[in-house]
């Protein structure tokens, strides 16, 4: 059942973004071509503002999903109740603060911005992503059982249906009367509506859940709750920090268009992000599922498992948009709209690093172990505004990123997989850093060998070519390397085992 739910919220995941990646390259598409790369880049802006105002989430999303797995393992609908209630008040007066802190932050929106670019009722447009942002916290609470009761596919099949709805209204209000503010403000209806629609899917898998709530956890429950909960803050700072002051910064010291034509490039990379996070964080119960009824020997396996694939997929990635992403964007919008190879560097070093850090962020989350080392994210955080600030002055939008990574090394990077092989697994962490060190030159070689064979032309028989050679190469020699692995032969058995599945199913179907 573990592998099955997994295998259903990947599935429904990655199904919802390559809906997502194509309506949402033709929403930002109409979104250049009929008002402009300004709007862009405010559209990044404000979202990375909101994202540092979503800092009074405390964590309380992790923190209850966490405390959810053994009580729905166990099936104690009481103590569920319990913290779904304390999830509910928690986020009716996390929605007050977020609103209250966006409204102090109103009257300096312009200060925030290098360039004064012929954007139109800045403030308005500013209203209107909060308000977007502060009406999911009062229903937002309420998927938190679904997702940790492994069946997180069911809110991606309802944000598919809606997703499409949603943009392709979008391009019609683009299209048709080119107005910024009106797409607002559908954008804000479209979200409620999505949203009391999951609210009622809740309703229905757990009818328990809109009974009548006042049941409470007792002090010693509570106290390891908030305990958690305190690490997790520390966390959120760290993480909201680092992912979202790129875009402050740059528009701060750099300009808006340059935000704007960094959000062509993050739209692309942040799109293959979210289709390799829908498969670890669809793992994410499972594992924590595991934790708590499995013997240290499987917990070690499996993070080993995910490590192993998680080189794969974003080594096989960063090879793919190192050569490509240049000449899609040329083809898609103009030469006009590309960086040079030096900040294409950095964003990748970025998304590499981050990437690689996935097995010991879920094992992180999902053991409770964030209560280790709970004041390092701030210290990364430090690192990240001061290194990115000082770096962007002197080189430009490239500082931004490479302190993001400077601040992640000198942190994450060596502590996370420290405390789990310590605490989780208890052995040496070496073997972690020497596989780590592997993986990354497996990929450096890779980007060698494709770059060598393809020149980087930017027709579109050369992109499909660049596209075969970097799928090609790495895959081969990731192949070479690791055919006889235990994580490998582990991973190719259960893709043998679906497809047989599959292959029965079919023949079953056929003969009914």
């Amino acid at each position: 059942m573990r592998i099955q739910n997994s295998i259903k919220n990947i599935f429904f995941g990655l199904t919802g973004q390559f809906i997502s990646v194509f309506m949402g390259f033709a929403v930002r598409t109409a979104l250049i071509y009929t008002l402009g790369i300004e709007y862009t880049g405010i559209d990044g802006l404000f979202t990375s503002i909101l994202i540092m105002l979503s800092l009074a989430n405390l964590g309380f999303d992790t923190a209850i999903i966490y405390s959810l797995y053994k009580p729905l393992a166990s099936n104690d609908i009481q103590k569920i109740k319990a913290f779904m209630n304390l999830y509910q008040k928690a986020y009716r007066i996390i929605g007050l603060i977020v609103f209250l802190l966006g409204m102090i932050l109103y009257p300096f929106i312009p200060n925030l911005i290098h360039d004064e670019q012929a954007v139109n009722h800045l403030n308005v447009i500013y209203l209107l992503f909060l308000v977007n942002s502060v009406s999911s916290y009062y229903f937002v609470y309420k998927q938190a059982i679904i997702i940790a009761d492994q069946k997180s596919y069911i809110i991606s099949k309802i944000h598919n249906h809606f997703i499409i709805i949603s943009n392709i209204i979008q391009i019609l209000i683009l299209l048709i009367s080119k107005n910024y503010i009106l797409l607002l403000s559908f954008q804000v209806f479209i979200r409620i509506i999505e949203n009391v629609y999951i609210v009622r899917k809740v309703h229905t898998l757990y009818p328990f859940i809109k009974e009548k709530n006042d049941v409470q956890l007792n002090r010693k429950e509570k106290k390891a709750f908030y305990k958690n909960l305190y690490a997790l803050f520390l966390y959120k700072v760290s993480g909201v920090v680092i992912n979202g002051t790129d875009n402050i910064i740059i528009a701060k010291y750099v300009g808006i268009v340059q935000v704007g034509i960094y959000s062509n490039y993050l739209l692309i990379i942040s799109t293959l992000s979210t289709f390799i996070s829908h498969i670890f964080y669809s793992l994410n119960s499972s594992v924590g599922n595991l934790v708590v009824t499995e013997e240290i020997e499987k917990k070690y396996f499996l993070f080993r498992v995910i490590h192993f694939a998680n080189f794969w997929i974003y080594g096989l990635c960063t090879v793919l948009i190192w050569n490509l992403i240049n000449p899609f964007i040329i083809i898609w919008l103009g030469e006009e709209y590309i960086f040079n190879k030096l900040i294409l560097f950095s964003i990748l070093l970025n998304f590499l690093t981050t990437g690689m850090q996935n097995a010991s962020t879920t094992y992180r989350e999902t053991t409770g172990l964030f209560k280790k080392g709970k004041y390092r994210p701030i210290i990364a955080a430090l690192i990240n505004i001061i290194v990115s600030v000082i770096l962007v002055q002197f080189i430009g939008i490239s500082g931004v990123f490479i302190g993001t990574v400077i601040s992640r090394l000198c942190t994450y990077f060596w502590y996370d997989p420290l405390i789990i092989y310590k605490y989780i697994f208890k052995r040496s962490v070496r073997g972690y850093f020497m596989k780590y060190v592997i993986y990354l030159m497996l990929i450096f070689i890779s980007i060698s060998m494709t770059e060598a064979i393809y020149s980087g032309l930017h027709s579109s028989i050369n992109i499909v070519f660049g596209t075969i050679i970097s799928l090609f190469i790495p895959n081969l020699l990731f192949y070479i390397v690791f055919r006889k692995s235990e994580e490998f032969i582990y991973i190719l058995k259960i893709a043998i085992s679906l497809l047989k599945k599959r292959k029965n199913k079919m023949v079953e179907e056929k003969i009914i």
